[in-house]
């Protein structure tokens, strides 16, 4: 017995001493760089593990400030690159990582664009998501952040887990999806068929009542509200709620489960 304790301390020991040697203070270094770019320019950003911030200004430039930190030593720190080329019309800005574990660090973005160059393409994991007064067709994803989009002169799309999203002030929208967050969405357009959904969070959309829509509202253990708006309604329950404005529209879901829906007149 006493040989298995001291077997059983050695073990223990060892870990402690091998974690500690993992784990210390975290290191930080940052970037700072300016772009020349054109109206034509189009931006893409892929990220690992960190929040991005994009906001469009007066400027000529694409200016990127950037925070890398770790957790793990400068040696894990120095893996982490912040490549940034350019490819015909393409201003792309990525994270790449050359250690073994990509939760080994992570990067913080700001970034300032001119309000006249197009945003493609916004992708984070374990990080938040925003982009304000912008321009372009902007597609944005996470993982376990909120993405908030704000006056953007595009039809945006958002997809997270475990953050709320919230899209304001566009063009229009294609999907909004998140789990174990809630959704505010302002819809002055839409030109396919898109869906709004989460799990176990509310959901408020403000509709544009001019638009040709088929709405699909769906919810359980709740209820849905409509507040100034008037659907031709095919369907009415307490938990599901199936209509439209205009004709020959194309459609819109929403679904929720364990929270309220609130549709709600959006005015322009």
């Amino acid at each position: 017995m006493k040989k298995q304790i001291i077997i059983v301390s050695m073990i223990i020991l060892f870990l402690g001493v091998g974690f500690t040697g993992c784990f210390g203070p975290l290191s930080t270094d940052y970037f700072h760089e300016s772009y020349v770019v054109s109206e034509q320019t189009i931006l893409k950003l892929t990220n690992i593990n960190g929040n991005v911030e994009i906001t469009g200004w007066d400027g000529n430039n694409v200016t990127v400030n950037a925070v890398k930190k770790s957790s793990y030593g400068k040696e894990e720190l120095d893996k982490i690159k912040i490549e940034v080329n350019t490819i015909g019309n393409y201003l792309n800005i990525e994270t790449k990582y050359t250690g073994l574990s990509i939760t080994h660090g992570s990067v913080d973005y700001n970034i300032k664009v001119p309000r006249t160059i197009h945003i493609e393409s916004v992708t984070s994991s374990n990080g938040a998501i925003q982009i304000i007064d912008s321009k372009g067709d902007v597609k944005t994803l996470s993982s376990n952040g909120a993405i908030i989009i704000n006056n953007v002169d595009g039809y945006v799309s958002a997809e997270t887990s475990n953050g709320h999203i919230e899209v304001k002030g566009t063009a229009g929208i294609n999907d909004i999806h998140t789990s174990n967050g809630a959704i505010t969405v302002e819809v002055a357009d839409f030109r396919d068929n898109v869906s709004i959904a989460t799990s176990n969070a509310g959901i408020t959309v403000y509709l544009n009542p001019s638009l040709n829509a088929v709405i699909d509202m769906r919810t359980s253990n709740s209820k849905i509200n409509i507040e100034g708006i008037s659907l031709n309604v095919e369907l009415l329950e307490t938990t599901h709620i199936l209509g439209s404005l205009g004709i020959n529209g194309n459609r819109l879901d929403i679904y929720t489960s364990n929270a309220n829906i609130h549709l709600i007149n959006l005015i322009l």
